[in-house]
């Protein structure tokens, strides 16, 4: 099993048993939380648990059904009471029922009871749960004062009732209760005992403190009377009302549970933190220590005061604690071997950068010398140069600035093909007839007139979307190259052919002497000036890279193979359009 492999093993399992912890740790946590709000709910208010909630705190066993205690004392401090009913309305169990609470059910009537709110003194609320497959009905009732408060104003109101206004304020003021009747605008008609009451019917009012809601500072209750085409809301303290204790009772503990959890979770953390730094962070410490060294230029594996390397124990064997990391003690053994060799290879680099800037240097001072030289005669006033003398001074100046000019241009372009930013103007090209006049144009050149050049080409066309400058370019570096360091005589041949899969190659080979394998190693850096022979040092050392940069360029591809007294071959792979 590779390094990889090892430790995508270790973590991932070392992972997937820290998640079940915490899944673990967290379903633990959940059932906890859910556990807290339904005893904060149940002491709250028993109408604010669910069926789910209540199947918790009630057992059925035979005939015989236990509630949980604090349901009892829950309905105790709600002054309230409790029914629990099978599915034929038999009572199988009874706390606190008033006397006007119907002790047996028949078919139906608990329905129209628990229905028929405006009818029943008391705020009902029921649940449907299931024990032992049996489906059971718990009835939970509250008393409610206001509606009978409604149903005697209503009475006094259109006159059916027996008691005049007077008893009625009375009582409404015993109780702390009040009320407010409005007309069919909704606007207010007459009120009783209410410190804000609104001139326009508010049903929001209504709305946020009626029957249903929970742990109310005043229950509330309203009906429309089509009779009189009034509205009366009547209104009435809650004797159980908690301040402070509304929803977001439930947030406070969400968040003060979450927190715990939070707390418990950094611990867990921190636990499992320490013994994973135990176990693996003395072998992570050898290698953030071997990683230093290289980063100083220390090359070899950190070692203990005995001078031996300490992940090794005293026979030599790597600890187990590192044997996983076995793969990556190797790669590093590897990179220093590497780092090792690089920095010989780049002190070799640096000494042939000198030489390039001592050889580069040489070659912009030379044709500068011959600038300075011819200038300071035609400033000269002591002597009438000629017009043909000056002419020759002009024509020499010029031919000296081209250089310099070539060698500079030289070292711009393969900075800009070093950053990508050289501008590439493709178009298909004849490839065939562009490379042919190329090696016609070399022919005739004066200074390849002791070769032998020859061109040749397995296909008369060829296509290919390249930039015609630039293309030329490689072209004419490597050729160049291939004649300035061969001898007089030697045979050059350029080729041209087309392969398979819309590609083609040309092919630049010589007979000459050849280069050395570290020649041919370096051919291709910027800062290499060498060649078959160490006979001609003159030039930029840039033409190879160049040529190499742009055939990149193109999408190509560039070897070279080369033996002494073998000459040597160039090998480029272009993709063409069409064959």
């Amino acid at each position: 099993m590779n390094l990889r492999n090892k430790l995508i093993f270790q973590y991932v399992r070392q992972l997937f048993g820290f998640l079940l912890v915490l899944l673990l740790f967290l379903i633990i946590a959940m059932l906890g939380l859910g556990w807290r709000i339904m005893n904060e709910q149940l002491s709250i208010d028993l109408s604010m648990l669910n069926a789910s909630d209540l199947t918790l705190k009630i057992d059925y066993e035979g005939e015989r059904i236990r509630v949980n205690p604090e349901i009892e004392k829950s309905v105790t401090k709600h002054q309230g009471w409790l029914q629990i009913i099978d599915k034929h309305g038999k009572i199988l169990y009874s706390y606190r029922t008033p006397a006007d609470v119907p002790s047996q059910f028949g078919p139906g009537e608990w329905i129209s009871y628990v229905e028929d709110r405006d009818a029943s003194r008391y705020h009902i609320t029921h649940w449907v749960i299931n024990q032992s497959d049996e489906n059971m009905i718990i009835l939970y009732g509250t008393p409610a004062p206001e509606k009978e408060l409604l149903k005697r104003l209503i009475e006094i109101k259109t006159g059916g009732g027996k008691e005049t206004w007077d008893e009625l304020n009375k009582r409404f003021s015993q109780d702390q209760a009040w009320y407010l009747v409005y007309d069919r605008a909704g606007k207010l008609l007459h009120q009783w005992n209410h410190p804000n009451a609104s001139t326009q019917l508010d049903m929001t009012e209504a709305l946020q403190n009626g029957e249903t809601a929970k742990n109310v500072p005043v229950h509330i209750t309203s009906r429309y009377d089509a009779k009189s085409d009034l509205t009366y809301v009547v209104g009435t303290p809650n004797p159980t009302y908690q301040s402070g204790v509304q929803e977001t009772s439930e947030d406070a503990m969400v968040k003060e549970t979450f927190l715990q959890i939070g707390i418990l979770l950094i611990l867990v953390v921190l636990f499992a933190g320490s013994w994973y730094a135990w176990r693996v962070g003395k072998p992570l410490l050898h290698m953030v220590n071997w990683l230093e060294r290289l980063a100083q230029g220390r090359y070899e594996e950190p070692t203990g005061k005995k001078g031996k390397p300490i992940g090794r124990n005293w026979r030599g064997k790597e600890k187990k604690s590192f044997r996983v990391f076995k793969d990556v003690f190797d790669a590093l053994r590897h990179l220093s071997e590497t780092l090792r060799s690089n920095e010989k290879l780049q002190q070799e680099m640096e000494q042939t950068r000198e030489e390039w800037i001592t050889g580069l240097s040489h070659d912009l001072k030379t044709p500068l010398s011959s600038i300075y030289g011819y200038a300071t005669f035609l400033e000269s006033e002591q002597y009438e140069w000629e017009r043909r003398e000056v002419n020759q001074f002009g024509k020499t100046i010029r031919e000296k600035s081209d250089y310099m000019n070539g060698l500079i241009e030289d070292l711009n372009l393969t900075y800009r093909l070093k950053n990508q930013a050289l501008p590439m103007v493709k178009q298909a090209v004849a490839i065939v007839e562009t490379i042919r006049r190329i090696v016609v144009d070399m022919v005739n050149d004066p200074s390849s007139s002791l070769h032998d050049i020859e061109f040749s080409s397995n296909v008369q066309s060829i296509t290919a979307e390249v930039d015609p400058i630039w293309f030329r370019r490689i072209i004419v570096n490597i050729l160049t190259n291939a004649i300035k360091y061969t001898p007089a005589g030697t045979h050059v041949l350029v080729e041209v052919q087309s392969i398979a899969a819309e590609r083609f190659v040309v092919r630049i080979a010589d007979n000459g002497p050849g280069m050395d394998d570290t020649t041919l190693a370096n051919l291709f850096e910027r800062y290499y000036r060498g060649g078959h022979t160490r006979e001609d040092t003159s030039g930029t050392g840039l033409g190879m890279a160049i040529a190499k940069q742009l055939v990149l360029a193109h999408g190509g591809e560039i070897a070279v193979e080369s033996k002494l007294g073998s000459g040597t071959v160039v090998v480029m792979t272009f993709p063409a359009v069409n064959s």
